[in-house]
C-alpha cells in the first residue's frame, strides 16, 4: 500500500474486509514505510504502533529513505539502486512514457 488512507478503498470502517485488511498489516514482522504526506501521519502511528520520534521522522525522508520497523527495532535506511537494478524499480518512468 502507498499510504494508511489505502486501508479505506478496502471496504467501509467496521466491515470484515477493512478488519482483514488491517489484521494483516498488524501481523507483519517487518514494516517498510518512506515519506509520508503529512496528513497521513496520524494514520500511520496509529496503524503501524509508530512512536512519536518515528512518526515525526516519515514527512522528512528523502526518495529512496524509509523507515524499517522489524519487530520492536527501527531502522533509518538509505536504499542504494546500482545501474542494473534502476530498470526493474523504475516505476515513475511508465508514468512519465508516451509511448
Amino acid at each position: 500500500m502507498h499510504r494508511p488512507s489505502d486501508l479505506k478503498a478496502t471496504g467501509a470502517a467496521g466491515s470484515e474486509q477493512r478488519t482483514i485488511a488491517e489484521g494483516l498489516l498488524t501481523d507483519a514482522g517487518t514494516r517498510v514505510v518512506y515519506a509520508q504526506a503529512s496528513d497521513e501521519i496520524p494514520s500511520a502511528k496509529e496503524l503501524l504502533g509508530l512512536t512519536s520520534t518515528e512518526a515525526q521522522i516519515l514527512p522528512m525522508l528523502g526518495r529512496g529513505e524509509a523507515l524499517w520497523r522489524v519487530g520492536t527495532h527501527a531502522f533509518l535506511v538509505r536504499h542504494l539502486l546500482g545501474s542494473s537494478e534502476l530498470d526493474l524499480v523504475n516505476t515513475d518512468a511508465r508514468m512519465t512514457n508516451t509511448n
